[in-house]
């Protein structure tokens, strides 16, 4: 019995439903709500501005804040547009054309510093990229290189021209 009257009452629902449509439809709007009408659409589309974005981290990956970093061309090798990284590290080159490029990080005077990925940007494209700082040398580096360049140099000072493992073993258990 239960069944039947769900029946029941979606059948009288569905019925009433045309006729309420019918008289909302016939219904003159109320002067207070005001019709929409859709704008024109242009008969081209508006051209889109070729963007690079990106952001400039240190080798921790900590932010780097206003420093200079500049897009150069791959291709020509000129200089494209520069500017400066936000508090947080971003910057954008708006309005460039469309090309093969990489964003540089330099210093004040211009010096490079650190590159990033190259990338291609069609017209209209807008392309996300970062560049970071790479790891700074340790400060031990630099002696083991000048401690063999030292050895070749003192050993080749008194005639040593080449090293070679001796024939025989000098222990005769190894």
């Amino acid at each position: 019995m239960r069944g039947a009257f769900l029946i029941a009452v979606a059948a009288f629902s569905l019925a009433a439903v045309p006729a309420a449509v019918a008289a909302q439809q016939s219904a003159a709007p109320p002067s207070s709500v005001a019709r929409l009408t859709a704008a024109p659409r242009p008969s081209a589309p508006f051209p889109r501005a070729t963007s690079v974005m990106g952001f400039a981290w240190s080798a921790v990956n900590d932010p780097l804040a206003d420093v200079p970093v500049q897009l150069r061309n791959v291709l020509s090798g000129r200089v494209e547009a520069t500017a400066r990284t936000s508090s947080t590290g971003e910057f954008l080159f708006d309005h460039v054309e469309g090309g093969t490029y990489v964003v540089e990080l330099v210093n004040e005077s211009g010096r490079v510093l650190a590159l990033g990925a190259p990338f291609t940007v069609a017209p209209g494209e807008t392309i996300a990229t970062f560049v970071r700082l790479g790891v700074p040398p340790s400060w031990f580096s630099g002696v083991f290189t000048n401690a063999a360049t030292a050895a070749v140099s003192s050993a080749a000072s008194v005639g040593v021209t080449a090293v070679a493992p001796p024939a025989t073993a000098a222990s005769p258990d190894r």
